[in-house]
């Protein structure tokens, strides 16, 4: 019993006794058995945290917010990348549940019924993040992508851009890229122009797809005005591409992207971008998962975080 009071409430042991116990589990090596612990308590001290890519900062930043938030209260995560793939995300839930984590964390609101089943029947906390839906699995914390892309392709509409472009993120099994495409669809239908596909690239999600796909629409229309880029990562490459080919960004073209990473406001010329609480989010969802473990009731179930435009030489 000393030894267990020593690793859980180290505080309540007398100093002489406490450096004893302590000095035989450092020689011993001991770590105690979380999942026999979890057996007996119901609690594992684990959240799971399902992203898409490990490489975006985007991302980063929301996972960093989370964990910290989560470590006040001495909880860990376990993260998992599913690759934008829906198919993979259920395997990783299914995972996660065998390791009888506290709670979950995901990236977006679309999920395979499977996924949504399993996560129902398991009755912890689950957190959606990066975009809102009005029926979550249980919470969701993020802001309106569709709104959000179409104020962006809105103002390069306004500001007289008549052939206004996009280069945007693959849809597939990722709500938000299909939210930001239709919110630059309905920008462009708002403002009475005709659809049209030739305008529109979508394709990964990396500065070289960026250029790549600028170097496209310019081929396909050399009349191009500005381009809506539904990342700054595309945002920067289509900005690099135009330099290569000595196409003035604005003079020529003008470019705009979305997220406000932190290479946005350095580049040459400086991009219009759309700035998202990142780091927010994933407090907001830490702090969600806090209360519920706890037992508070949490006041909102939904939460929208907003975002704010940036203007800056791009457009």
């Amino acid at each position: 019993m000393t030894v267990v009071r020593v690793m859980r409430e180290p505080h309540k042991v007398a100093t002489a006794t406490r450096e004893r116990v302590e000095k035989v589990l450092a020689d011993t090596g001991y770590t105690p058995d979380l999942v026999a612990r979890g057996l007996v308590s119901n609690k594992s001290g684990l959240v799971g945290a399902i992203v898409p890519l490990l490489t975006n900062s985007l991302i980063a930043e929301i996972v960093q917010g989370l964990s910290e938030m989560l470590a006040r209260d001495g909880i860990h995560l376990l993260l998992g990348q599913s690759g934008f793939s829906l198919s993979e995300e259920e395997a990783l839930v299914r995972a996660f549940l065998s390791r009888r984590i506290d709670a979950i964390f995901m990236s977006g609101v679309s999920h395979t019924r499977a996924t949504i089943e399993m996560l129902q029947q398991a009755g912890i906390p689950v957190v959606e993040g990066g975009n809102l839906t009005k029926h979550p699995i249980d919470m969701v914390v993020g802001y309106s992508n569709v709104k959000a892309a179409r104020e962006v392709t809105r103002f390069l509409l306004d500001a007289g851009y008549a052939k206004v472009g996009y280069i945007g993120a693959l849809p597939v099994d990722n709500d938000r890229a299909r939210d930001r495409r239709h919110g630059y669809d309905l920008a462009i239908a708002a403002a009475g122009y005709e659809a049209d596909p030739s305008l529109c690239i979508e394709t990964t999600l990396d500065i070289d797809a960026g250029a790549e796909a600028m170097g496209t629409l310019l081929a396909r229309h050399p009349d191009i005005r500005a381009v809506f880029c539904s990342a700054d990562a595309l945002a920067v490459g289509a900005l690099f591409e135009c330099q290569r080919r000595n196409v003035p960004v604005p003079g020529r073209v003008a470019l705009a992207g979305f997220d406000d990473l932190a290479i946005a406001a350095r580049v040459v010329p400086s991009l219009t971008t759309l700035r998202v609480p990142r780091y927010f989010i994933g407090q907001q969802a830490g702090k969600m998962i806090l209360d519920r473990l706890a037992g508070k009731a949490v006041r909102r179930r939904i939460i929208d975080t907003g975002y704010e435009f940036v203007r800056r030489e791009s457009a």
